[in-house]
């Protein structure tokens, strides 16, 4: 019986030590590219990219595009990362000459994450996408202009496509949170949520966590304006997806009254479509554009100027 309590409590004191550096570890890790990191990483990428920032109300928002000579005729396909993330979640694909060859790139971090004032989330689906708004003001006059959400970052471009039924032209939900109450909840985010769990947790996960409690009701906000969206759709999601779950697919067909839609359901696939998919994610883009990048709306008229997004 001694043994046994002593083999317990060194095996306890081992999970303490264990638990205690990774949540230490974990303090470090903000999943974000500063501007350096990123001019490094593209330092020998066919094509360059340059960060921008602007300011609207008293948020600052940071953004990443391509910057080649002729980019300003080509379709824009605009990437909105999930939580917890920023636009360095889309690296790899700003190095794709398949897809840079046919479309001006443009990542950009969500307010709270990356270097968009890290650590002030907005839970607020609304409100996020009125801060995000400066981009699609920015690119209203492409040719074609494709939004590509990834989980909570669907969220956003759903709205962003209500918003603006005749600015954006398609959007790509990948493993994206759609319904109400249709993801993962665990009991756990409601513990850390409070004090004194709440201190120890990695602000990175404190900010998910934030956001996941609050996604139902924010959510259910944009539940009347799904008409609004005139857009393409095309949804791609793992069957076995136990974080945000595939009924999500059916959910956003269901609500789409005014726009058309595909879908891509992957049976082996989890809440791992942008990682362990990417050739899969891209050639469905390059698809996309090859159909549709050469109906342009007429009244978006002819290879437009970028307008400026520092309001």
């Amino acid at each position: 019986m001694k043994l046994f309590l002593r083999v317990l409590r060194w095996t306890l004191l081992i999970i303490v030590i264990v638990c205690a550096g990774l949540l230490t570890a974990a303090h470090w890790v903000e999943s974000r590219d500063s501007d350096e990191e990123l001019a490094e990483s593209f330092r020998n990428s066919p094509v360059q990219t340059v960060v921008h920032r602007y300011h609207i109300r008293d948020r600052t928002i940071r953004y990443l595009e391509t910057d080649e000579a002729g980019q300003d005729t080509l379709p824009v396909v605009l990437f909105v990362h999930g939580a917890p993330s920023s636009l360095s979640f889309f690296k790899k694909f700003f190095k794709d000459t398949t897809l840079l060859n046919r479309a001006h790139l443009v990542a950009v971090d969500r307010p709270g994450y990356g270097y968009s004032d890290f650590g002030r989330v907005e839970t607020s689906i609304v409100k996020q996408a009125q801060l995000l708004q400066p981009l699609i003001d920015r690119y209203r006059k492409a040719s074609f202009l494709m939004l590509v959400g990834s989980s909570y970052g669907g969220s956003v471009a759903a709205r962003l496509a209500m918003n603006n039924p005749d600015a954006v032209d398609q959007v790509v939900f990948v493993s994206s949170a759609l319904g109400p109450g249709l993801e993962r909840t665990y009991p756990i985010s409601h513990f850390i949520d409070k004090p004194p769990l709440r201190w120890l947790i990695p602000p990175l996960l404190l900010l998910a966590n934030d956001e996941k409690l609050a996604h139902r009701q924010a959510l259910t906000e944009i539940l009347p304006d799904w008409s609004k969206i005139k857009a393409g759709v095309t949804f791609l999601h793992g069957q076995r997806d136990e974080l945000v779950y595939p009924t999500n697919v059916s959910f956003g067909r269901s609500h789409l009254v005014n726009a058309q839609s595909k879908e891509f359901l992957l049976p082996e696939n989890r809440h791992d479509i942008v990682f362990n998919k990417r050739e899969y994610m891209t050639e469905i883009i390059v698809n996309i554009l090859t159909t549709y990048a050469h109906s342009i709306k007429p009244e978006k008229g002819h290879p437009k100027e970028y307008m400026t997004a520092n309001p």
